[in-house]
């Protein structure tokens, strides 16, 4: 599901809130949302969010508990990408040594990760 690219601003700070808690209420989503909106537009938001497919619900006493449908690891790939495409004209390379450049000092142990995983890509080329 691609369709993460179709969400508003304030649906896909709703998303982030329920990945990073895993799974949240209404009320718990509105209160870590930055000026956050009335309980009820916050309610019809995460009515959108379940007709889109993006999240779903359990009911936990009298309150709905909603989490999001698609794994965060896939969802991770789906916004690298997203910004890949926009910001870097789809180019993997120039992404990495936009994130890579003098504004980060990276740890040896992050260094380390890097080469491991260019050099695991290299080999799998080959």
């Amino acid at each position: 599901m691609d369709d993460h690219v179709h969400l508003t601003r304030r649906e896909r700070q709703i998303m982030d809130v329920l990945y990073e808690q895993g799974e949240a209420s209404v009320g718990e989503v509105r209160r870590a949302l930055p000026n956050a909106p009335s309980y009820s537009a916050v309610r019809a938001l995460m009515r959108k969010l379940l007709d889109k497919g993006h999240a779903s619900y359990r009911e936990e006493g009298t309150r709905y508990v909603y989490r999001p449908v698609l794994a965060r690891n896939r969802a991770r790939r789906s916004a690298l990408q997203r910004v890949v495409n926009t910001f870097f004209d789809g180019s993997a390379a120039d992404a990495v040594v936009g994130l890579l450049g003098n504004e980060r000092n990276l740890t040896d142990e992050e260094l380390a990760r890097i080469r491991a995983t260019l050099e695991k890509i290299k080999t799998s080329k080959s």
